[in-house]
C-alpha cells in the first residue's frame, strides 16, 4: 500500500526532473525503509488454547493432568486423530488421551468391574467434586473378557480421571458385552484393558 503510493510520487516526480533531484535520496530512503518493514513484519499469532491443569489431589504423587477443570468448549482440542496413552511403569494408562475405542484384556470370566458413585459424571467431573475414590464405589456392572468398548470424553476431551490415589480411570459411555455395561468407571491399566483401533 505504502510501496505503491510512493511509487506514484516517484513517477510524477520524474516526469518534472528538476523537482526530482533534491528530492531523491529521502524518497529513495524511504522506499528502503518502508520495504525492510513490510518483509520483516510478522502476523500476530493466535492465543493459546492449551487448557489448564488440574488440582492436584494427592500432594505426595506427581501432577497429573486429568483436565476435570477444564469445562469450556473452547477449550476442547480438535479431535481429528486419536492420541493413544502411554503407559508408565506399574501398567496405568496415562497422559492426555482421547482415544475411545477399548477392549477388556482382564482374564477373569467373571468380567471387569465397572464402578459408579451416588453423583452424576458431571458431579465427578466438576473441580469442585474434591477426591475421588473411585476404587471403593459399588460395581454397577461388568465388561466380559475381550468385550469393546467407548469411553466418554471428560469435559477437558480426554479420556482418564484420577481418583485420590492417582490411579487412572476410564468412564465407559457404551459397551458391547451382554450387559451393555455403561456410565461407570473402569480401571485404566494394561492388566484389564487395551486399546483398539476400531471396535469389532
Amino acid at each position: 500500500m505504502y510501496l505503491d503510493y510512493l511509487w506514484k510520487t516517484l513517477t510524477q516526480l520524474g516526469n518534472d526532473r528538476g523537482r526530482f533531484k533534491p528530492l531523491g535520496l529521502p524518497i529513495l530512503l524511504a522506499i528502503v525503509t518502508l520495504s525492510t518493514l513490510s518483509c520483516t513484519t510478522s502476523p500476530p499469532s493466535p492465543p493459546s488454547t492449551q487448557s489448564p491443569q488440574s488440582p492436584v489431589v494427592n500432594p505426595t504423587s506427581p501432577p497429573i493432568q486429568d483436565d476435570r477443570g477444564s469445562d469450556s468448549p473452547d477449550e476442547k482440542p480438535p479431535i481429528t486423530s486419536s492420541v493413544l496413552p502411554q503407559t508408565n511403569a506399574q501398567g496405568d494408562y496415562t497422559g492426555k488421551s482421547n482415544h475411545i475405542n477399548w477392549r477388556v484384556v482382564d482374564p477373569d470370566p467373571k468380567g471387569l468391574n465397572c464402578r459408579m458413585g451416588a453423583q452424576t459424571i458431571e458431579q465427578v467431573w466438576n473441580p469442585s467434586a474434591g477426591p475421588l475414590n473411585i476404587g471403593s464405589w459399588p460395581a454397577t456392572g461388568t465388561l466380559p473378557p475381550d468385550s469393546t468398548f467407548q469411553a466418554a470424553l471428560s469435559p477437558g476431551g480426554f479420556i482418564l480421571t484420577f481418583d485420590s490415589n492417582n490411579q487412572p480411570w476410564i468412564f465407559v459411555e457404551s459397551s458391547s458385552g451382554p450387559e451393555q455395561t455403561n456410565n461407570c468407571f473402569i480401571r485404566a491399566n494394561t492388566n484389564y484393558i487395551e486399546p483398539v483401533t476400531s471396535t469389532r
